[in-house]
């Protein structure tokens, strides 16, 4: 107890008693620069004054990167493409699990880091290769799409990280209800956790979304126009 009171002593020393972003006056609470708002905020989205994306946004997102997919998926380069990425996929399925051995025979590690591991394994085997690069370049999409959505890189990160975790649903312990389903609604996702899973997954999918932006922009305008327009039918139907 003694060391945490040193903790919070100091931390008050260099931060002072209240939250270190400008304009909030909450109270801190552990040794950490912000109040809990703010501190949940940076756990659960990169940054303390990261705004929520709503998950519709992010369905929108990957039902375009789907539609693009289901449209190529004939396509020789599209098919060339995938064959690519999959070679990666397959290489990092290799390098993940050999460190998850080292680290389950008993070689000293970094709990995030493992944890990072243990993402990046539920990613492959839970999610899969297309589900995850549908998720992955719906996100760089977004970015490309309104860079405002994001305070700064590393929220974009944090939120693509996370939307990967919870969609491979990959928690463990207290995490999960009994029934075996999660709180993923409740479960933050630390930096050094993210810094894990994001080497590994940039180093599969790279900067695809963005080079793809052109692309998923004329299939997310057509899933626009054509929603746009059964709403406006339902509208006149009597």
């Amino acid at each position: 107890m003694s060391g945490m009171g040193g903790l919070v002593n100091t931390t008050q020393k260099y931060y002072g008693t209240t939250c270190v972003l400008y304009g909030c006056n909450r109270a801190r609470r552990s040794g950490h620069r912000y109040c809990p708002i703010h501190k949940n905020r940076l756990l659960f989205r990169g940054h303390p004054e990261q705004e929520l994306i709503s998950k519709a946004t992010s369905i929108f997102a990957i039902n375009a990167v789907k539609l693009l997919a289901e449209e190529n998926k004939s396509n020789p380069s599209w098919v060339e493409l995938m064959s690519a990425i999959e070679e990666r996929w397959n290489g990092a399925i290799l390098r993940v699990n050999t460190e998850l051995n080292r680290c389950n025979d008993g070689t000293a590690r970094i709990r995030t880091y493992y944890r990072g591991l243990q993402i990046c394994y539920d990613i492959f085997h839970n999610l899969g290769m297309e589900q995850a690069f549908n998720v992955y370049c719906s996100w760089q999409w977004l970015q490309e799409s309104d860079p405002k959505l994001f305070v700064n890189e590393d929220a974009f990160k944090h939120q693509m990280i996370r939307s990967l975790r919870n969609k491979a649903k990959s928690f463990r312990g207290r995490h999960l209800r009994s029934d075996g389903s999660s709180f993923a609604h409740l479960v933050p996702l630390y930096m050094a956790e993210r810094a894990v899973v994001w080497e590994v997954i940039t180093g599969i999918f790279g900067i695809t979304g963005m080079l793809l932006h052109r692309q998923i922009d004329a299939r997310a305008e057509r899933l626009k126009t054509n929603k746009e327009r059964i709403y406006a039918a339902i509208k006149h139907i009597k």
